[in-house]
């Protein structure tokens, strides 16, 4: 895999358990808020240190996903 498909697979899939932790079903306890908060920092480190747009990544995350 290359950097360029590892990078997208990686946002890809945080955003994708981002979502599933916000989903209403899901209870909330100090785990889930871990895995959201865990997640929120990662997507920030990659959203400072990539082209954010051409990545899907530019829009405000924590406003997105609070923590």
């Amino acid at each position: 895999m290359k950097e360029k498909e590892l990078l997208e697979y990686l946002i890809r899939i945080l955003l994708e358990r981002l979502n599933d932790l916000y989903d209403e079903a899901v209870g909330f306890d100090q785990f889930v808020f871990g895995e959201r908060t865990a997640y929120v920092e990662c997507l920030e480190i990659i959203q400072e240190h990539i082209d954010a747009e051409k990545y899907g990544l530019s829009f405000n995350i924590e406003g997105r996903y609070p923590v």
